[in-house]
């Protein structure tokens, strides 16, 4: 769970025409000096004059193509134009401007981002027809079906319409894991911060830019897109830091934000993205995204590093408590085991308990790390290989516990998280080095993400003390990009030959 912040498939925040002067706005043309005030006399020039086709160089971009592509587009275009590149033979695709580095303007008062509505291709396999009709011609095609897709709301919407209260900062405040564990770090590493610009994605309430103000940041830029942004301006004034630390209401990706922060480099970026199962929410996507805009070479991500990490669960007892059955099976004397389906626990989504160690059927493998100074988007949906020793008294597999370790490794030092001996953490880890969200430290308002392996699965026997042998996916959920899918596949021993299995859960 995290303070909030951005998304890619939302638009690049109000980023429109201002109808009220629809006559006097004039942009410069991609390639020359020419102003224009249509978008259409402009592309037409840009096809006659300078042999280029807008139009079909945007519907090149595929279906995907959005408002994120469009001004990557443009600040891409203008870019080529810079260094003298003859527009003719520019070719661009999608994968041309997919680096994050041309969200940023190529141009300062770039008027032509205004007029992203304008360049929007109409074709209908261009992501810009009327939404509404495009919804309901999809759920034309699948019936009744409509547990695939939510069409009563705007996802992003309630995403920060969901930060906007006390309640949920209160909660991750009061996880001192979690808060102190970016205290001890700025606290014990000032020399880090002193005289810095630092970039705070998802600020929140603003804990954690008052925390490098503190310990001497010559200038926070605290960003949060949800309405929580006016309160922690409030708080940055009340506690004497409105010089320091300048609050700005809005997506990271904004062009707005943009303005604002200018086109000086920072030297510190610090996020709680993180959520449940590490990327349930889609967060990083937007830090990831601010460090490419705008953190300098060789500038620190706080936190540098997150390891993820899965074992075996092997309790049928523990399940039986998390899935409903032991309470639904005798209410009184009656079965209502036919509860059980509803419960926090169970086939279709990913659940988020805290895993008594007790619970665990295997060795822990950590199967993912994330440096945040290098991994990009793309890298946030993957699959990959784990291994775990069962243990000895082991005879079936009941599903998967999911946690994540968090690194804060200063620059100079070993940069290599998987080498972090977390067990020596003990209860509450060394601190300003990290915390863990596993089942071996202090519980953590993450816990950890559980799936339930399919009935059928349960019931196969298999061989204690054996190595199993699988993989986990994550993908982001078809349409709606904070939400995750997650498939673990093994293979292990059995009495009589090789026993299979495959989970695949969701948290949407």
């Amino acid at each position: 769970m995290s303070d909030s912040e951005s998304d890619v498939a939302s638009s690049v925040g109000d980023i429109i025409e201002d109808a009220s002067e629809p006559d006097t706005t004039t942009f410069k043309c991609l390639f020359c000096a020419q102003q224009w005030s249509r978008t259409t006399d402009m592309t037409s020039h840009c096809r006659s004059e300078h042999s280029f086709d807008v139009e079909t160089t945007i519907k090149n971009l595929g279906p995907g193509a959005d408002e994120l592509s469009i001004i990557k587009l443009i600040n891409y275009l203008r870019h080529e134009a810079l260094q003298g590149t003859e527009p003719g033979s520019i070719k661009v695709d999608a994968e041309t401007i997919s680096s994050e580095k041309f969200l940023q303007p190529t141009l300062d008062d770039d008027a032509l981002l205004f007029e992203l509505g304008d360049l929007m291709p109409e074709e209908t396999d261009a992501k810009v027809l009327d939404y509404d009709e495009y919804e309901a011609a999809l759920l034309a095609k699948i019936g009744q079906d409509v547990e695939k897709i939510d069409l009563s709301h705007d996802r992003d919407a309630d995403y920060f319409e969901s930060y906007k209260g006390a309640g949920i900062h209160r909660e991750m405040i009061e996880d001192r894991v979690r808060t102190e564990g970016y205290r001890d770090f700025i606290e014990k590493n000032a020399a880090l911060f002193a005289g810095k610009t630092v970039l705070d994605v998802g600020c929140g309430t603003g804990i954690l830019s008052l925390f490098c103000a503190r310990a001497g940041a010559a200038k926070v830029f605290a960003v949060d897109n949800s309405d929580i942004a006016v309160r922690a301006r409030e708080n940055v004034k009340k506690n004497g830091y409105e010089e320091k630390v300048q609050v700005i209401q809005g997506k990271i990706e904004d062009f707005n934000t943009q303005q604002v922060i200018g086109k000086e480099k920072v030297d510190v970026i610090i996020s709680e993205w993180m959520g449940y199962g590490l990327l349930f929410e889609g967060m990083l996507d937007s830090v990831l995204r601010a460090r490419d805009l705008y953190l300098k070479e060789g500038g620190l991500m706080v936190p540098s590093h997150c390891t993820l990490v899965v074992a075996p669960i092997a309790d049928k007892e523990w399940i039986a408590e998390s899935t409903g059955e032991k309470f639904w099976k005798d209410v009184y004397g009656f079965d209502f085991s036919t509860m059980v389906p509803g419960g926090a626990l169970n086939d279709r989504d990913i659940g988020v308990f805290d895993v008594p160690a007790k619970a665990l059927g295997g060795s822990s493998s950590l199967f993912y790390n994330l440096d945040l100074r290098k991994i990009m988007v793309k890298e946030l949906d993957f699959t990959v290989p784990f291994t775990t020793t069962l243990g000895p008294e082991v005879s079936s597999i009941d599903g998967f516990s999911i946690w994540f370790d968090t690194f804060f490794l200063a620059p100079g030092k070993e940069q290599d998280a998987t080498q972090v001996d977390v067990s020596k953490w003990e209860k509450n880890g060394e601190p300003g080095l990290g915390f863990s969200t596993g089942p071996y430290s202090t519980t953590t308002h993450w816990h950890q993400a559980v799936l339930l392996a399919d009935e059928v699965d349960r019931k196969k026997v298999v061989k204690g003390g054996s190595v199993l042998k699988g993989s986990v996916t994550y993908r982001k959920v078809r349409r709606d990009v904070r939400g995750i899918d997650v498939v673990v596949t093994w293979e292990v021993d059995g009495e009589e030959g090789k026993v299979e299995g495959s989970v695949k859960r969701t948290m949407a």
